[in-house]
């Protein structure tokens, strides 16, 4: 089986400091993949790497086939991306800021009103469609923000920290919403701290301590490796064992 997303020896030096160190994995059809590390263990710049944002010093990123190269030349319309920043505009309302992103990628009207609709519901701001962005309270902009990236369907979400700074109702949330998108089909790789949201929600998890990935595998396999009943004590194992 083709892979979705294939990294081979990515790394990044940043005023002669190696911030990730050659770093390699695989990503596959249909999977939720959780790149799991504290801060400064170099998990956003490997994300930043992943989805274009960043150039890498070294190695390669393929998604859907196609190199990193060619993401940034022409971008990969199957391709969908949530950073921590909003993406939105504030100035917009709710469903005026998802016409426009359906609008950037050539949806014609008819599609985009019927995607626009179910978007709305499957976010819960049906009742919000006329509000601006900026009257939002934080979990509805997490999940505005989170729509927008959706509205052009794409095959494969990048995603840095989903559900950071949010309170546990909408979390929780978030987490319904990353359970559907996984029963579609689509392909989620998310960078996180929170040990219960990868335990929860990936298939397969690598995480990453100084800029190397220390360990990987699904989160039953890691726990029965290191004979630990959760994935926040196989996290802390790693770390405390500094490997």
């Amino acid at each position: 089986m083709a892979h979705a997303v294939k990294v081979s020896q990515l790394t990044k030096v940043i005023k002669e400091k190696i911030i990730v160190d050659r770093i390699s994995f695989t990503v596959d059809k249909g999977e939720v993949f959780g790149l799991l590390g504290a801060n400064g263990s170099g998990k956003t710049t490997t994300f930043n790497m992943m989805s274009g944002l960043l150039t890498p010093s070294s190695g390669e990123v393929e998604v859907l086939g196609k190199s990193l190269k060619e993401m940034k030349k022409g971008g990969i319309p199957e391709v969908g991306m949530v950073t921590q920043q909003d993406s939105f505009y504030e100035t917009l309302t709710v469903k005026e800021n998802l016409e426009f992103f359906a609008d950037q990628f050539g949806i014609p009207k008819k599609v985009s009103r019927e995607r626009i609709s179910d978007l709305l519901k499957r976010v819960k701001l049906t009742s919000k469609k006329n509000a601006l962005a900026s009257s939002l309270s934080g979990g509805m902009k997490k999940r505005l923000n989170l729509a927008c990236s959706l509205v052009h369907d794409p095959i494969v979400i990048f995603m840095d920290e989903p559900t950071v700074g949010l309170d546990p109702v909408v979390r929780k949330e978030i987490w319904e919403l990353l359970r559907d998108l996984h029963k579609a089909g689509k392909v989620i790789i998310f960078t996180s701290h929170y040990m219960d949201e990868v335990e929860e929600l990936c298939d397969k998890v690598a995480i990453m301590f100084a800029g190397r990935i220390v360990d990987s595998g699904t989160p039953e396999k890691l726990k029965k490796k290191y004979k630990l009943n959760q994935m926040e004590d196989v996290f802390a194992h790693l770390i405390k064992r500094g490997v």
